[in-house]
């Protein structure tokens, strides 16, 4: 074999080597490429009522559209609040990605918008971090602190005790699915945001105290100090299924929620076969007693419990457990001075009208399985 031939050779043997290589190696190298930048330009956080919502103006450019190959699976925000390590609280909007995917498939490949999170109650420091999720990978943009003000503490406003609810969050195993991440600092927090609406914290005009604060409960009910205050963790895995024929739910299994009378039970765990992500109903009354738009019944006919969906985005985790504590205080979702029970998503001021907060002590005196209830 002569010079030339060897040459030849060695040249359709390299050549052979790159034609081969793996597709989806060469589709790495293509997308190493592509830079995607992002960036939090403004964090704040919007006055509602006693709460605040955090409002992110957000911006997303690339050189070039994203290769017709690569697409936007969701809009991802990371909050760190306090001492907490970033990303322990992470926030989904895929909602949002089919929008971003399609702006950043043409030709000017820039997205920006403004997005409200659900409101947190006074007082603390959030550092936000957002990023983009493709097929491909992870494109993550700056860090922004935002402060939200402190308001006073809320003063019970006239006459009578403060009643405290003891709350307990129910949490089951599922290692196989994505469950909303919840510790005590997130059961802190919750409860921190509901105390604010019920104690009027903000003094917002037309809006009353109601008297009532929730407490994490300390202990289990036969006596044992929990580990995490307000946290039941359980090694079973029972699903809330809808049954498909007539909505009705699996509320019987054992050691699902603890007394009634005690606690007042959020119970986190998967829903099947239903889109609802909130399972709660008004409380129910023994005879001689009635509350507008509640039963009246000779005994319970369901457990006075909150059901959250456990695989909810986490993003709507506390609007979903004010909603169904207003349906646990007895809040119908009907218009009362301009307010709709504790539904985030209806409501301008969070808060109660001193008409609410009469219903709500109505309630926690007379209803069937309430917690502090004195009937």
């Amino acid at each position: 074999m002569n010079r030339t031939s060897i040459f030849l050779f060695f040249t359709l043997m390299v050549l052979s080597i790159c034609l081969t290589q793996p597709a989806m190696a060469r589709e790495t190298e293509r997308n190493a490429d592509t830079q995607v930048s992002l960036k939090i330009q403004q964090a704040g956080h919007a006055p509602n009522g006693s709460l605040f919502n955090p409002t992110l103006q957000l911006e997303v450019k690339a050189p070039a559209p994203l290769p017709a190959d690569e697409v936007v699976l969701m809009l991802r925000v990371y909050r760190q609040s306090g001492q907490a390590p970033l990303g322990k609280q992470d926030i989904y909007l895929t909602g949002s990605a089919e929008g971003i995917n399609r702006a950043l498939h043409t030709p000017s490949a820039t997205w920006a918008d403004q997005v409200t999170l659900s409101p947190l109650a006074g007082g603390t420091r959030h550092y936000y971090t957002f990023s983009l999720v493709t097929n491909r990978k992870e494109y993550f943009s700056n860090t922004m602190a935002g402060d939200i003000p402190t308001l006073p503490k809320a003063q019970p406003e006239g006459k009578g005790d403060i009643r405290t609810l003891p709350i307990v969050f129910h949490l089951f195993a599922h290692p196989g699915l994505p469950q909303i991440h919840f510790d005590a600092e997130t059961a802190c927090e919750w409860i921190a945001t509901a105390n604010a609406v019920l104690g009027n914290a903000a003094a917002t005009p037309g809006l009353a105290d109601t008297r009532v604060r929730l407490e994490a409960a300390r202990q289990a009910p036969d006596g044992t100090k929990l580990a995490e205050a307000g946290i039941h963790r359980s090694g079973d895995a029972p699903i809330i299924c809808f049954d498909g024929r007539a909505d009705a739910l699996n509320l019987e299994y054992p050691g699902l929620y603890w007394n009634p009378d005690a606690y007042l039970n959020v119970v986190i765990m998967p829903f099947a076969l239903t889109a609802n992500n909130i399972f709660g109903h008004y409380p129910q009354f023994p005879e001689g007693c009635q509350l507008s738009g509640c039963h009246t019944v000779n005994q319970p006919t369901l457990p006075h419990v909150i059901y959250i969906n456990s695989l909810v985005e986490p993003i709507h985790g506390i609007s979903f457990f004010l909603t169904g504590l207003g349906y646990y205080l007895g809040l119908t979702e009907e218009q009362s001075g301009g307010v709709y029970g504790l539904n985030p998503a209806k409501n301008t001021h969070l808060g109660c009208t001193p008409q609410q907060a009469e219903r709500i002590d109505y309630a926690l005196k007379h209803a069937w399985n309430t917690a502090g209830s004195t009937k």
